[in-house]
C-alpha cells in the first residue's frame, strides 16, 4: 500500500490535516481514503484534494495514478513529517537530504541483521526489548528533545533502516520481514 495521498499532498507542502481545515471533510474520512487505492476515490475526496490545492479533480487523480504506477515514496526530510510517517506506520519511506543524519544516529542504536537473527535465536524473539533498552541507555546519556527521542524509539522498535547512500536513508517496518 503506497498511501499514495500522502505523497501526492507533500508535493504541494500539505498534509492530511491541512486539507481537513481547508475543505471541511473529516481527518478519518481522508485517513480511510489513505488506505485504498487512488481508483476508488469517491468524487467528494477528490474535490476536496482539488480545492486543496489548486488543481482540477482530473488532475488530481491523474498525478495519484501516476504516483502509485510509479511506485513514489514519502520522503521525510524534517521532524514533522517524520512524525506524520511514524504515525500513520507508513509501510516504507523515505529519509533525504542532512536529516538523514538524525536515521544514522538512530540506525547505531539498532542491531545488525546478524547480531539481530542470533539475538532471536537466544532469547526466543525477545530482541527488540533488548535493542529498545540499549537505545534508551543511549539516548539517557545524550539527553535531547524528549518529543524526537520518543519518536527515535518508535523508529528503533518499528523500522529496519537501509542507508542507501550517504543522503538518503529508507525506513522499512519490520513486521514485512516476518
Amino acid at each position: 500500500m503506497n498511501q499514495c495521498m500522502d505523497v501526492f499532498l507533500q508535493k504541494f507542502g500539505l498534509t492530511r490535516y491541512d486539507v481537513s481545515k481547508r475543505t471541511g471533510i473529516s481527518q478519518q474520512t481522508l485517513s480511510s481514503a489513505n488506505k485504498k487505492d487512488p481508483g476508488s476515490y469517491s468524487v467528494k475526496i477528490l474535490s476536496a484534494l482539488s480545492d486543496a490545492t489548486g488543481i482540477s479533480p482530473g488532475e488530481v487523480l491523474d498525478q495519484l495514478l501516476r504516483i502509485q504506477k510509479e511506485e513514489e515514496r514519502f520522503v521525510v526530510r524534517n521532524w514533522d513529517e517524520l512524525k506524520i510517517a511514524v504515525d500513520a506506520m507508513k509501510e516504507r519511506f523515505l529519509v533525504e537530504g542532512e536529516f538523514t543524519e538524525v536515521m544514522k544516529d538512530v540506525k547505531s542504536g539498532q542491531l545488525s541483521d546478524t547480531a539481530r537473527l542470533g539475538t532471536e535465536l537466544g532469547t526466543g524473539g525477545g530482541v527488540g526489548i533488548i535493542e529498545a533498552l540499549y537505545y534508551f541507555m543511549h539516548r539517557q546519556l545524550s539527553g535531547g528533545n524528549k518529543e524526537e527521542e520518543k519518536l527515535k524509539d518508535r523508529l528503533t522498535s518499528l523500522y529496519h533502516i537501509i542507508l542507501l547512500d550517504e543522503h538518503t536513508v529508507e525506513l522499512k517496518l519490520k513486521s514485512l520481514s516476518y
